[in-house]
């Protein structure tokens, strides 16, 4: 008999209520990557996925210990991912094949309209560490109809990372949208520059990022990352 004791099947184990979700450690790893790379605070993502603020901050502080799988599917649904991901369960977010589903909504999103133009800004020459700076002076209006409020455009200012994207193009930078491993961002420093690198890994302390030219990869540490902002084209600066 069972008594008061609820067993819980996870993963083909039978876990008493109570303990250590044995993949708790890639649990927590894998969420915190998943959703640094959405751009989410750990509030914001607990409560889009319908499980109140503190879902994520009570996981990572060992507050709660063994994460039920309803909560892990909604956290997997919400930052584009396989529930298997968070259990170890696979080596990538997603199956290879497998179509992204829609993030769960939570409540109807206001109706947006596209606006005829968005930000455009023209930057100068990269520094040595391969950044540029992206004041409000070199800011113009660009004639784009994009579903995004806070959408824009920059030049690019060198070949680093030809063939993709070439001098004197415009990337278009949508950062409503979730940056994703092997995907190409706007890296944004904390002291505010920038650089267009494709993303090779997001992990909780550190961001790796790769350049196209020569395949140099660079590690930045977590805390000098401001934002990534999702490159989702380019094309040329009529």
């Amino acid at each position: 008999m069972l008594g008061n004791i609820e067993m819980k099947a996870r993963r083909g184990v039978m876990i008493k209520r109570g303990q250590v979700h044995p993949a708790l450690e890639t649990i927590k790893e894998r969420i915190e990557e998943r959703r640094l790379a959405a751009n989410l605070s750990r509030n914001e993502a607990s409560r889009r996925a319908g499980l109140g603020l503190s879902y994520i901050n009570d996981l990572m502080s060992d507050k709660s210990k063994n994460p039920g799988q309803d909560g892990l599917v909604k956290l997997a649904e919400l930052l584009d991912t396989d529930v298997e991901y968070f259990l170890g369960m696979q080596d990538t977010p997603r199956k290879e094949g497998v179509i992204a589903r829609a993030p769960i909504a939570i409540k109807p999103e206001p109706e947006r309209v596209a606006a005829s133009s968005i930000a455009l800004y023209q930057i100068g020459l990269t520094d040595p560490d391969g950044f540029v700076a992206l004041p409000e002076s070199r800011r113009s209006p660009w004639p784009l109809s994009i579903d995004s409020a806070s959408a824009y455009c920059v030049t690019v200012p060198d070949d680093t990372m030809a063939p993709r994207f070439r001098v004197g193009e415009l990337v278009v930078v949508n950062p409503d949208r979730p940056v994703v491993h092997g995907g190409f961002a706007i890296v944004r420093l904390t002291d505010g520059r920038v650089a267009i690198r494709e993303v090779v890994n997001i992990a909780p302390d550190v961001i790796t990022v790769r350049s196209l030219s020569d395949q140099a990869t660079r590690e930045i540490p977590r805390s000098e990352v401001d934002k990534l902002h999702r490159i989702i084209g380019s094309c040329e600066l009529a």
